[in-house]
């Protein structure tokens, strides 16, 4: 071994930000220690009845952005021993370490996502929408857009107002702050691009403030996006997080692994965790408590199948109820992007690797304190239907929406999709505020400062779209789902609430939940920042240290 790998090994620091930007991949980081990828694997996936013979303090289920988050506190802050279940494979892959190709990781058929659609939204033309979830190391943190929003400060007071206490700015500020260090946000890359900096003069230009900083002093006007980047490299949560630890004794990571149901003794206490991997089914049980951090999709999917939820849709299943908890799965709602676009004139030079270049916030917000919209700023090179390449597209999002849906199982088989019914644009509210920031996309679209950039009759909408009428159409044309949804398992302490604001599941023992699930509401702006904030802060808690 040479000199240089010795010094590497005896400092973390350094191990960490070599995996982090790149110049050490994990297989080297194990090789580096005298372990092989494979053994890891074959430990982690092992021989699973070893595995499930072993002891762990505890079980986290989901090694995505709050999982891998949770696991880091708890070996950082204890001597416990932590076992992370994972439903898919590793992401320490090339595709996944490139930030520039972020955009083909959630299409349908990629083995790295599960690949969730809702049901067809009345109100969107009848379209199905996209509900795709990260299915490996890092969960979402590894297939998203790698947008960094913290949250307006108001929105986590908001959460303590609605009986979430413990969860206001002040007391989960520790948690946003350890964020960014193993994640190192910047917009050096946005701010790069000459159309991003037209585009921001043009809001500048019709009266929005520049900041430099949304997740600062202020999160309101126009700037560069934040991204969660680093040399081009995506900066997931199982790569920030969870690098110091891969060769603690400690900490188990299990892949590859699907959880099909939990298990509970007479007494509603959580007895186990019921795993399919390598063509065998097993159960692994945790000495103090285990934790799902499967989502927003998968965690009432997974309570429901172990018969936690309402008894009204468990029975007829024929799955026994645990606990009659009609909460579970209510409350989703999600973030609606509503699409303007027009064509360049030229095409974007080689060096615009970024995708979302340019944050709006503006307006004011249902919560006090908060802005009402998000515009998202996009550059496309290649298109997608039907938004065609060469394009620079304003997406608007009412931030605060008043639609709510649901997830609930289809089947009693774990293999089978749930229904995923989101509501979009229910009520009369969400619809007028939709159209609202609609007409502002496309006073941004239409502004001075980008006319010399964009082709005015090679558009979306087309021509005449400035009637209520026609801003309806369009908004029901060119809308979809903006993967962030939250809240299906929501935290409080009234009869509908799912956990408590400890994170326990009312009515059983030894069980927790910390996902974008437990949001009571969706935070202003993007969710995977305060997704990892809440498995950081549940670590906390379970510590005794929030």
């Amino acid at each position: 071994m040479s000199r240089t790998d010795r010094d590497i090994r005896q400092d973390p620091d350094e191990i960490a930000r070599r995996v982090q930007d790149g110049s050490l991949s994990r297989r080297g980081l194990l090789k580096l220690f005298g372990v092989s990828a494979a053994s890891v694997a074959f430990a982690s996936t092992a021989g699973t009845a070893g595995a499930a013979a072993r002891c762990y303090d505890y079980v986290i289920v989901g090694a995505g952005s709050a999982g891998c988050t949770l696991a880091a506190r708890l070996l950082a802050d204890s001597r416990a021993s932590v076992l992370l279940i994972e439903a898919g494979g590793t992401n320490d892959l090339p595709e996944v370490r490139d930030f520039t190709k972020a955009g083909s990781l959630t299409w349908g058929g990629s083995p790295l996502i599960w690949p969730y659609q809702s049901e067809p939204q009345p109100e969107l033309l009848n379209a199905t929408q996209s509900f795709v979830c990260g299915k490996l190391g890092g969960g979402s943190s590894s297939v998203n857009g790698m947008v960094w929003v913290k949250g307006n400060p108001a929105d986590f007071d908001h959460w303590a107002a609605q009986g979430a206490v413990g969860w206001d700015y002040a007391s989960v500020r520790p948690s946003l702050d350890a964020m960014t260090g193993p994640i190192r946000p910047s917009s050096e890359l946005t701010q790069r691009n000459l159309l991003s900096q037209a585009t921001v003069n043009a809001a500048v230009g019709i009266g929005h403030p520049f900041n430099p900083d949304y997740n600062g002093a202020t999160q309101f006007g126009v700037g560069y996006t934040q991204l969660n980047v680093v040399n081009q490299i995506r900066q997931d949560a199982f790569t920030a997080f969870l690098t110091p630890y891969l060769t603690d004794p400690r900490l188990t990571i299990m892949t590859d692994a699907e959880v099909s149901r939990l298990t509970f003794d007479g007494r509603k206490a959580i007895d186990g965790v019921v795993i399919n991997a390598a063509g065998r089914q097993f159960t692994v049980r945790a000495d103090r408590e285990v934790v799902l951090s499967t989502g927003t999709i998968n965690t009432p999917r997974l309570l429901q199948l172990s018969g936690i939820g309402a008894a009204r849709d468990l029975r007829p299943l024929g799955i026994p109820v645990v606990v009659d908890l009609p909460g579970v799965g209510a409350n989703l709602h999600d973030h609606l992007i509503s699409v303007t676009l027009k064509k360049l004139r030229a095409p974007e030079p080689e060096s615009h690797l970024t995708a979302m270049d340019v944050s709006v916030f503006t307006g004011s917000g249902r919560v006090p304190g908060t802005p009402k919209f998000q515009f998202q700023v996009y550059y496309t090179r290649d298109g997608y239907p039907p938004y065609p390449g060469n394009s620079t597209s304003v997406g608007v999002i009412n931030l605060h929406p008043t639609s709510r849906g649901y997830v609930k199982l289809r089947s009693a088989d774990p293999t089978v999709p749930p229904v995923i019914q989101p509501n979009f644009l229910r009520t009369g509210e969400d619809l007028e505020n939709q159209v609202e920031g609609y007409r502002l996309a496309m006073d941004l679209m239409n502004s001075p400062g980008l006319r010399d950039w964009v082709v005015d009759d090679e558009s979306l909408p087309g021509p005449g779209f400035d009637t209520r009428e026609k801003l309806i159409e369009a908004v029901r044309t060119y809308s979809q789902a903006d993967f962030h949804a939250v809240g299906t398992c929501r935290m409080g302490t009234d009869a509908n609430a799912v956990v408590d604001p400890r994170l326990r599941v009312r009515g059983v023992t030894g069980l927790r939940l910390a996902s974008a699930a437990i949001m009571p509401s969706v935070t202003s702006g993007n969710t995977n920042a305060p997704s990892m904030m809440i498995g950081d802060h549940c670590g906390r808690i379970m510590l005794g240290r929030a």
